[in-house]
């Protein structure tokens, strides 16, 4: 048995076998061939070109029915380029002329039509080089016989109780992992707040991150053991381990059954204080377990998901029906944030600023859609529509100040009279907020809460900035702290703004759901917590057993500590977890 270790992510256990990806590993050979190997070597071409046509189709008849409508012209869209003289026949001529072997002479060719593409002047024609590398790639796999381990919709494999073992997962192939019945995930980079790590926390999916590239004693199909709570992970453990961690597991099971009795009891603390615990959402598959904790509604829907894994912005419509959907399912308040890409949330279609939007400090958010509105007036359009099926609200990201305020709610306006011309019903109450999670918005918190409906405090984003560190990097994450004095400071001076102008203030970061910080938070205030759903009745429990009164003096002395290592001493006292003269 071998054991490595990382940063946890979670609380939980998951036992199953590896799955390693291999999505960026293809290290392509090139060697010279003898002239009476020209024909083995372009027919190895052809049959690879007839293997990947055949798992296209087999891919396409699979669709569900659910699937948009894109999809299936996004395989068709690849199948008709492995027909493309320009990509097979000119690597065959390549071949011939240069006596070279097929893969190499593939990526020769396919490397001289994306130079073509990118110097195109049309972004829809300029965003086709993504099409060439992605079918080169199934190419490749073909040729070498490698098996596609890979996190993308062309995966066909059965996953279901898989551990999947990667350098990294951005945030678009964690989206495969929700759907894939895959229990835990491992990587070399990553940090516990990066979105990916997010992700895993709203599956309740045990992780660990940042192994720096101890995962390469890790094979596939390696029996692994996976503590999300340690961050260690056991490689081939004996039977006597194993035992112990599957008792972990039943106990584990067990407090979780044990939570479920809070799920009709109301949120409030020992004296009083009513606690409002609402769900964070990226799709409609998190409905069940939002119904499950019986959370007061959804405080933030992360719509950019919506538009991640496709080759193009998915259309007003299109976005009505997923907004729809989620309104009518949950039959509670839906606050919905406005397209948040930036930073490591990436689109796979090229728009214009696209290398800006990617940087923490770019064109990202209600900047990129400012500047975008060609993308943002059609969300707007179907948010909407989407309110007149139930309570519904809009929220911007990453706001930073007042101008950029006025001007979406002048977009907004704007849209409420193009949606009254056409005679599309929509709820002219429609409230707005803004996400405070850039510290000059916390300190101008006083002008914006002037401007909006509710503000709503996205602590992960909040330190990040405030810290003067990448979320993602995780050379620098050891610096990322929660309960940082300066932090502490600005989120108390954020509650103080909204309850002198009498406007609900929520947190929806991953601080919320998290019990650690839980007593801290009420005691600074805070009165309405937004969390992934699976950690509602954990919060919940905290409330139940807190009364507030006890609580103002400690949290002053954790808000007035000298350094991050005093602040989580004082935060431990506030916890019971100890006691100091």
């Amino acid at each position: 048995m071998l054991s490595v270790f990382g940063s946890g992510i979670g609380r939980g256990i998951a036992i199953g076998k590896a799955y390693v990806l291999r999505q960026s590993d293809i290290q392509t050979p090139h060697y010279q061939i003898d002239k009476k190997d020209i024909t083995k070597e372009a027919t190895r071409l052809r049959n690879a070109v007839l293997d990947t046509k055949s798992k296209y189709k087999s891919l396409l008849k699979s669709l569900p029915s659910s699937a948009p409508k894109e999809s299936a012209a996004f395989i068709d869209a690849h199948m008709m380029m492995l027909s493309d003289p320009l990509l097979i026949d000119e690597s065959i001529k390549i071949i011939k002329s240069e006596f070279i072997n097929a893969e190499h002479a593939l990526m020769q060719q396919s490397g001289n039509l994306v130079k073509v593409f990118e110097q195109m002047q049309d972004p829809y024609l300029r965003a086709k080089k993504t099409d060439v590398e992605h079918v080169t790639n199934r190419l490749l796999r073909s040729l070498m016989g490698i098996v596609s381990h890979s996190l993308d919709e062309f995966n066909d494999e059965d996953l279901k109780g898989k551990i999947v073992i990667s350098k990294d997962l951005t945030p678009a192939e964690t989206m495969f992992v929700k759907e894939r019945k895959i229990v835990s995930f491992v990587t070399d980079l990553g940090s516990q707040i990066s979105h990916t790590a997010i992700v895993a926390r709203s599956l309740k999916m045990p992780a660990v991150v940042g192994l720096h590239g101890a995962t390469k004693y890790i094979s596939d199909d390696d029996l692994l053991v996976v503590d999300g709570l340690r961050g260690t992970i056991l490689i081939n453990p004996s039977e006597g381990v194993l035992k112990e961690y599957k008792q972990r597991l039943s106990k584990i099971r067990l407090r979780e059954k044990q939570l479920s009795t809070l799920t009709k009891k109301t949120s409030k603390t020992v004296d009083g204080k009513r606690i409002q615990l609402m769900a964070n959402v990226e799709t409609s598959k998190e409905l069940p377990a939002v119904k499950k904790s019986n959370a007061a509604g959804i405080g933030l829907y992360r719509t950019e998901y919506l538009f991640m894994n496709r080759s193009k912005a998915p259309t007003e419509q299109e976005q009505f029906r997923a907004y729809k959907r989620i309104v009518t399912a949950v039959e509670r308040p839906v606050i919905i944030r406005t397209l948040d890409i930036g930073g490591d949330k990436r689109l796979d279609f090229n728009y214009p600023n696209k290398k800006s939007s990617e940087s923490p400090l770019g064109l990202r958010a209600v900047r990129l859609c400012l500047n975008h509105v060609e993308v943002f007036k059609p969300q707007l359009r179907a948010i909407l529509r989407a309110s007149a099926f139930g309570k519904v609200s809009i929220m911007i990201p990453m706001i930073s100040n007042i101008d950029e305020v006025d001007q979406v709610l002048s977009l907004i306006k704007q849209t409420k009279a193009e949606l009254r011309s056409e005679n599309i019903d929509y709820d002219s109450r429609v409230k707005v907020g803004g996400m405070i999670e850039v510290p000059a918005a916390a300190i101008m918190s006083d002008i914006l809460a002037k401007k909006l409906d509710f503000l709503s405090i996205g602590t992960n984003d909040l330190i990040q900035y405030t810290l003067a560190i990448d979320r993602v990097d995780d050379a620098v994450n050891y610096l990322y702290d929660p309960i940082h004095p300066a932090v502490l400071q600005l989120i108390r001076l954020v509650i103080k703004a909204g309850n002198r102008a009498q406007i609900p203030v929520s947190l929806c970061g991953e601080m919320a759901g998290n019990v650690k910080y839980t007593r801290l938070l009420l005691a600074l205030g805070l009165r309405n917590f937004s969390m992934d759903a699976n950690y509602v009745l954990d919060v919940k429990e905290q409330i139940m057993g807190v009364n507030t009164d006890d609580l103002k003096g400690l949290a002053k002395k954790v808000i007035s500590a000298n350094s991050p290592i005093e602040a989580k001493e004082r935060l431990a006292v506030l916890n019971g977890a100890m006691r100091v003269n």
